[in-house]
């Protein structure tokens, strides 16, 4: 028997990492902040396996241990070894949260109000507390891709996609196509990774793309 109460508090810590990541400007707190996340994640998928009795959701959940909170967070502090105390070079990090803020509750609300009745929440999870938290994380992460530069905080925000993926998912879609996709993202991420960061850029803006 699943307890809702216990997804829906790691969900609420999930989303509390989140903010934390929006409000911090040294790259390697938030790259941890990141790694407890999707651990939370896998916490989450651990719990429900072993509630329901289905070997599903455990292997989910380890996938996600090994990719996703220890491969990426390892090709991410792979550069910042040699340059401790590294920072992004962004300002008004408090009145981001403002603006996030407002910008996912318009965008939380709109997309749930439309989107509510045509889901099909799985029997075993239905918990339309933790559908809202998933959108949430993604536009959470949506946001933080739009507001920074730094390509680690927009990396991170592509996690933090990723990881309201895996939580819209465990309501919605069948596991085993969800570890499936779980293990493409995750290989995508570190593909992505490796090319960016080996770059040895630490700051990308969009219109750097539209230069001829």
């Amino acid at each position: 028997m699943i307890n809702l109460q216990i997804l829906e508090i790691i969900s609420a810590f999930i989303v509390i990492y989140a903010f934390y990541i929006q409000g911090q400007a040294y790259f390697k707190p938030s790259i941890y902040a990141q790694a407890i996340q999707s651990l939370l994640i896998a916490i989450l998928a651990l719990y429900i396996g072993l509630s329901v009795n289905a070997i599903d959701y455990i292997f989910l959940a380890i996938t996600i241990i090994i990719l996703r909170a220890f491969l990426l967070t390892i090709f991410l502090l792979r550069d910042l070894r040699k340059k401790p105390g590294i920072r992004e070079r962004t300002r008004g990090v408090a009145s981001e949260l403002v603006i996030n803020l407002s910008f996912f509750t318009i965008a939380v609300f709109i997309v749930y109000y439309f989107l509510l009745e045509k889901i099909n929440i799985t029997p075993e999870i239905n918990s339309t507390t933790l559908l809202v938290l998933s959108f949430i994380l993604f536009f959470q992460g949506l946001f933080l891709i739009a507001s920074r530069k730094g390509t680690i905080a927009q990396i991170i925000g592509f996690i933090e996609e990723e990881n309201s993926i895996i939580i819209f998912g465990i309501l919605t879609a069948p596991i085993p196509f969800l570890i499936e996709a779980n293990i493409f993202l995750d290989v995508l991420g570190l593909i992505v990774i490796s090319s960016i960061l080996t770059l040895q850029k630490t700051e990308h803006s969009q219109l750097e793309e539209l230069k001829g």
